[in-house]
């Protein structure tokens, strides 16, 4: 069920494989399905550990916005780390959150005046002021160069309530992990993407997609495979099976479904039994891809 390769001309599909990771400054070709008003999505990381040519949870949405930041560093150029100004952090994991403490290290050193933006739940933004940004693991950016005009601000999202951010809208649904977690619900130019970060079976936010119009693709994690029910249950991450049965909570929603988050030493056993879902159309993605959607 991988994504199949297309010449722009005559594309068929949104999705572009890529062998291990894409230089930064590297031109990243896009597979277009022909609309013009897309959804640009850019993925920097999007598995569930890190090796070589596997890198950890981060997309790149628009050139300004961050869902999760695993992996920023180094796959962007400064140029291109300069643009972002808004982090969207489902959760506190170091794999979802790691490349903040770097990103904001060199906008401070290329002398960038505007904070960056860390968006999340009360929980999440507590979490990561605590125990990342806490002057010890690394200096607290919320008070640099001085508390009234600090270089990464921290902000609350409610739960269900929408923020407005230019032409996008986003929204926070929590989701089942073994912290507190939350997927997002991203809307822009009459279409919309669920992102929902590390989950187990969960159906709060099936509840909010099935009544989403426009609903147009849902990013989630399939971590491991099912002959490992037992570990994927108590860490709060999904096998193919648990997944199909995710799936059907969406009930006569049919987005197309990007899968993540795979632990690289069980990739193509995960493929393997992905295949068996069916009445779905379901990419699985890699590092260095681009979407328009």
């Amino acid at each position: 069920m991988a994504c199949d390769r297309y010449p722009r001309s005559g594309a068929k599909n949104n999705c572009l494989p890529a062998e291990g990771m894409v230089p930064s400054r590297q031109h990243i070709p896009v597979y277009m399905d022909g609309e013009e008003l897309c959804m640009k999505i850019r993925v920097l990381g999007c598995h569930g550990s890190q090796l070589p040519h596997h890198n950890t949870t981060s997309f790149f949405l628009e050139k300004s916005i961050l869902v999760d930041a695993g992996t920023v560093t180094t796959v962007l150029s400064l140029e291109e780390q300069l643009r972002i100004d808004y982090v969207f952090v489902t959760h506190a994991h170091l794999d979802h959150v790691r490349d903040i403490t770097f990103l904001v290290d060199n906008l401070y050193y290329a002398k960038r005046e505007r904070p960056l933006t860390v968006c999340s739940s009360r929980g999440i933004i507590e979490n990561l002021h605590r125990h990342l940004f806490n002057n010890v693991i690394w200096p607290d950016f919320s008070k640099i160069p001085s508390a009234k005009a600090p270089l990464i601000k921290f902000e609350i999202l409610a739960p269900g309530r929408k923020k407005i951010l230019g032409d996008w809208q986003v929204r926070a649904i929590g989701v089942h992990h073994t912290v507190e977690t939350i997927g997002f619900m991203m809307e822009s130019k009459g279409k919309a993407v669920l992102f929902l970060g590390d989950t187990g079976p969960t159906d709060g936010v099936w509840k909010v997609a099935r009544r989403m119009k426009g609903l147009k693709a849902v990013f989630i994690e399939t971590s491991l495979p099912s002959s490992m029910q037992g570990i994927a249950d108590k860490t709060g991450h999904l096998t193919p099976v648990t997944l199909m049965g995710e799936l059907k909570k969406l009930k006569d929603a049919k987005p197309k479904i990007y899968l993540y988050h795979m632990k690289p030493r069980y990739a193509e056993a995960i493929r393997r039994e992905v295949t068996a879902i069916q009445d779905r159309k379901i990419h699985i993605i890699e590092d260095g891809q681009a979407i328009r959607i």
